[in-house]
C-alpha cells in the first residue's frame, strides 16, 4: 500500500491519497490504488471485467496508479506512459508494464477477450495526446515494488505541454501490513 510522502518539487502537493501537479496550462493527479481500489475502479465500469482479478494472485498483482491529465491551456499535452519509471530508495528502477507484458498475462485467463478489452480501455500503455481543454484518465501499472522498499518515486519523464518538457516526481511511502508480534499499525 502506498501513501503520498513529502513532495520535493514545488509544483506538486499531496492532498489525502492524491498527489497533484499544478503546471502552467495543465494539471496531473496521481492516486495509488489498493487492491480494493482497483476492484472499485472496475466496478464503476460495469461493461468491463476486472482483468487482474481472475489471472493473478494478490501477491503478484500490479501496483496501480490512476493518472488524470487535465489540459487547461491552449497547447496540446503529450505523454508517453511507456517511459514512466518507479524508483525506490535503493535506486531500483522499474519500467511501467507494457501492453505486450499485460497481453501475455491477461491472454492466459478464463476471459481473455474481455480482459484485453478492459486493458485497452483503461490502461495507459502507449503515447497519448490530450488536446486543449480536454482531460484523459487511465491506469499506470508497475510490477510490485521490491520487498525492502520503504519509499518510491513515480517518475514521469516523457510529459510535455506544447514543446515544454516537464519532469514530474510523485513521491510515496510504502506501507506494509503489520506482521504478528510487531508494534504499530503497519508493523513499523
Amino acid at each position: 500500500m502506498l501513501r503520498p510522502g513529502p513532495q520535493r518539487l514545488s509544483t506538486l502537493r499531496a492532498q489525502g491519497d492524491l498527489v497533484i501537479a499544478t503546471l502552467k496550462g495543465a494539471a496531473m493527479t496521481v492516486q495509488p490504488l489498493t487492491q480494493e481500489g482497483l476492484n472499485a475502479y472496475y466496478a464503476r465500469r460495469p461493461s468491463l471485467v476486472n482483468p487482474f482479478k481472475t489471472v493473478l494472485t494478490p501477491a503478484n498483482r500490479p501496483l496501480a496508479f490512476i493518472v488524470r491529465i487535465q489540459n487547461l491551456g491552449r497547447d496540446r499535452i503529450n505523454f508517453d506512459p511507456s517511459q514512466a519509471l518507479l524508483v525506490d530508495q535503493q535506486a531500483h528502477r522499474t519500467a511501467a508494464l507494457s501492453y505486450d507484458d499485460l497481453y501475455t498475462i491477461l491472454s492466459e485467463g478464463d476471459k481473455p477477450t474481455a480482459a484485453l478489452q478492459a486493458l485497452e480501455e483503461t490502461v495507459l500503455t502507449s503515447y497519448i495526446v490530450v488536446p486543449p481543454k480536454l482531460d484523459r484518465e487511465g491506469l499506470l501499472l508497475f510490477p510490485p515494488p521490491e520487498p525492502g522498499a520503504k519509499a518510491v518515486i513515480l517518475e514521469i519523464c516523457s510529459f510535455s505541454i506544447g514543446s515544454t518538457e516537464q519532469l514530474l516526481l510523485f513521491e510515496f511511502e510504502v506501507l506494509r501490513p503489520r506482521k504478528a508480534g510487531t508494534v504499530g499499525m503497519f508493523g513499523l
